[in-house]
């Protein structure tokens, strides 16, 4: 045996068995072998005896860690079907009631302002001015007050805006005719006529179909939100929660028919 074919041999040696088969070596202090081989050389061990101890080894059992692995996967997927199973829903009906509310207020407070025959200010609320072909509220470029019982007085923030602001309260089809009267806008209160009156019927109409609208948005999102968390729902909780949907969206629009037909009445009086 060369002895650079190993490196750092130690004085014990060693006979290890693999699978009943024996074979036997020097014990290294190293894991390099790089050319030496296994010998089975009873010669060998009868030459020099000392050199040589006998050891038996088992092969190691491998079916107990398969087993674990196994195990392990199993409880991953377990974990994970449970993940699902709790998965949180998009689906907030607190948060959807509360839009179907906000748009009911937003119908509320446009009533408001359609008024007969008497200055307020919450009448020219729904107003907007177009400069330069951007929307701004009213309320953002002036402010508005009473002056008389029959007079609105608008006061423009920039009377450079006087002429669009003037144009925008003759054009919401109020049937109002404002006067610009130096640093401001006159705003004279008509009395009620039968076309006036129609005219505001049809305003009131219009701002309650748009209402309506925005209460189908609220609806199609609470359809989509519930249709997302089907993938992780229980379908009778799905469905339920649908018809929840469903019976709100009726219960708001069956109050802006109301809130409608309260304010025509009002208007025709």
């Amino acid at each position: 045996m060369s002895r650079t074919s190993l490196r750092a041999i130690s004085p014990i040696t060693s006979f290890i068995s693999r699978r009943s088969a024996l074979y036997w070596a020097p014990a290294f202090t190293t894991t390099t072998l790089r050319s030496y081989s296994w010998v089975q050389n009873s010669e060998s061990r009868r030459s020099r005896p000392g050199e040589w101890l006998s050891v038996r080894g088992y092969a190691k059992k491998t079916s107990n860690k398969k087993k674990n692995t196994s195990s392990v996967a199993v409880d991953n997927n377990n974990k994970n079907d449970s993940a699902e199973t709790g998965a949180v829903m998009l689906f907030d009906e607190k948060a959807v009631s509360g839009k179907f509310g906000q748009a009911i207020q937003a119908l509320k407070e446009q009533f408001s302002a359609l008024r007969i025959g008497r200055a307020n200010p919450a009448l020219l609320d729904t107003v907007r001015v177009y400069i330069e072909d951007v929307s701004f509220s009213l309320r953002d470029l002036a402010q508005v007050s009473i002056r008389d019982p029959q007079t609105l007085l608008v006061t423009v923030h920039d009377t450079e805006y006087q002429t669009a602001v003037d144009k925008s309260i003759r054009e919401a089809g109020l049937n109002l005719n404002p006067v610009i009267d130096s640093k401001f806008i006159r705003v004279p209160i008509p009395k009620p006529t039968k076309d006036s009156r129609d005219k505001m019927a049809k305003v009131a109409s219009q701002a309650a179909e748009q209402i309506k609208s925005r209460i189908r948005l609220v609806r199609q999102d609470g359809m989509k939100q519930l249709k997302t968390d089907a993938k992780s729902q229980s379908k009778d909780d799905i469905k339920k929660m649908e018809k929840l949907v469903q019976t709100m969206t009726d219960k708001y629009n069956k109050e802006v028919d109301e809130l409608l037909k309260s304010k025509l009445k009002e208007i025709q009086s």
